[in-house]
């Protein structure tokens, strides 16, 4: 599976205007549809920080997606509001190298973990990752933990993302997670593997499945 990321840099203030535009997006009834959409919202780092993920099969169907997008009836209409709140933009390409049924619901946060493996070291660094998941799960830190790797931008990143129900849990967690054996044997093998990182919260503010599962769930 694949996770597009459009990341945009929104005019001061604009947050919920983006919010409202992307659960009022045009969609199309026919042909393939997103596995998953999710829009996110920042709470570190930049402020009014707008995250898009899309998940599909693979990059042939986000063409075709995207295609579809481009030619359904009001997307140029809804898109022109969408230029007037935006400064910047970029788009991200990864992998997903587990199992993930999406984030659960709008509200909960996002703790995003970004690795920078060393050279020829992603392989190891996601076996690591993925046994961090677990320890994150197991110490009650978050849940529904997703392992990424890169497949466009810079070379040998590794991310996971955790969702938690707020931050004053993930910290007190966390914090006993680290006095644990387990942890610092694995943390020892991660500096093996990795030479840097960082830190981003996010807020889920969208959650979509593809139409035909909407479909299904109003029958």
């Amino acid at each position: 599976m694949i996770v597009i990321r459009d990341t945009y840099q929104l005019r001061f203030g604009r947050i919920d205007q983006a919010v409202d535009l992307f659960s009022r997006m045009p969609k199309t009834a026919v042909g393939p549809a997103p596995l998953q959409h999710h829009a996110l919202t920042d709470i570190s780092g930049k402020m009014y920080t707008f995250v898009s993920e899309l998940l599909v099969a693979n990059l042939a169907e986000w063409d075709t997606i995207r295609n579809k997008y481009y030619d359904e009836r009001g997307f140029d209409e809804w898109f022109k509001e969408f230029q007037l709140i935006v400064q910047s933009g970029r788009q991200e390409f990864y992998t997903v190298e587990c199992e993930h049924t999406g984030w659960s619901r709008p509200g909960v946060v996002v703790v995003r973990e970004i690795y920078n493996a060393f050279k020829w070291q992603i392989r190891p660094a996601v076996k690591l990752l993925l046994h961090y998941g677990a320890l994150l799960e197991d110490c009650g830190v978050g849940r529904n933990c997703r392992i990424l790797t890169d497949l466009s931008g810079e070379m040998f990143r590794a991310v996971i993302e955790i969702e938690t129900e707020d931050l004053a849990q993930w910290e007190s967690n966390r914090r006993n997670m680290y006095q644990q054996a387990n942890f610092q044997a694995w943390f020892t093998q991660l500096a093996s593997a990795v030479e840097g990182g960082a830190h981003e919260f996010y807020r889920v503010e969208l959650v979509q499945k593809p139409i035909a599962d909407e479909a299904r769930e109003e029958e």
